[in-house]
């Protein structure tokens, strides 16, 4: 788990054709930045930006693409890979401060050590709660106590964002068994009910919509849209 000190570098690639003038790449250091500090601490940040060469100058940029490598979402949420692709980024070029942000899409992944993090610290309640990311799919192993009896439910499925709140990925379960036994519906909705949301990602600095996941070669890939603008009207006291 990374920690506030976290040093982070940020590499800022003007993408003009050309010779750039050393204002340009002044503009683009700048949002470089910028852009990292509002979402986290990073062992990395790499970032590309795109514009004209007079509208970086006045502090405007067409696009920003932003790569970060454990990237600390919260102080429980790390990321292994977090890649941002915004639009329309305006910024004040004295202060090295967002003042605007169009639409910004996301991807992230998360591994097993850091999905394995993230249940220790958000699920403190429920020792012996394993989550594992297979090739393919998820398998839960939920602690439950059904009828007086303390067991271990295990669970296979994938993670899906909820359909009510796109801050929440919820597991879904395909099949379920104690032991070699299949576990009846009762005893399913009581482990689901006590191991979901498997992730929740409201409350960041950055809000997240969530949109699809999928897993990955023992991945979790997430993907969504972020409201980095939102960030950039508290930040500046502007009205959005």
């Amino acid at each position: 788990m990374l920690r506030h000190s976290v040093m982070v570098s940020a590499i800022a690639v003007l993408a003009l054709t050309g010779c750039a003038h050393p204002v340009q790449q002044t503009a683009a250091h700048k949002i470089a930045d910028a852009l990292p500090g509002v979402i986290g601490p990073a062992a990395r940040y790499d970032v590309q930006v795109d514009g004209d060469p007079f509208a970086l100058v006045r502090g405007r940029a067409r696009g920003v693409h932003i790569q970060g490598r454990l990237v600390q979402l919260s102080p429980d949420l790390t990321v292994d890979t977090l890649t941002a692709d915004a639009e329309d980024v305006s910024f004040d070029r004295s202060t090295r401060k967002l003042t605007y942000v169009g639409q910004t899409r996301f991807t992230a992944t998360l591994s097993q050590p850091e999905l394995t993090n993230y249940l220790a610290a958000s699920k403190p309640l429920l020792p012996g709660l394993t989550v594992t990311l297979r090739p393919d799919d998820v398998q839960a192993a939920v602690p439950v106590t059904f009828l007086g009896l303390h067991t271990v439910a295990v669970l296979s499925g994938t993670v899906r964002p909820s359909l009510a709140d796109p801050t929440r990925l919820d597991f879904v379960a395909n099949g379920a068994q104690l032991g070699r036994v299949p576990l009846p519906a009762g005893l399913i909705n009581l482990a689901l009910d006590q191991l979901n949301p498997v992730i929740t990602l409201s409350g960041l600095r950055v809000p997240l919509s969530v949109t699809q996941a999928e897993i990955k070669d023992s991945r979790l890939v997430l993907g969504g849209t972020a409201d980095l603008n939102g960030l950039a009207a508290r930040e500046q006291g502007i009205s959005k």
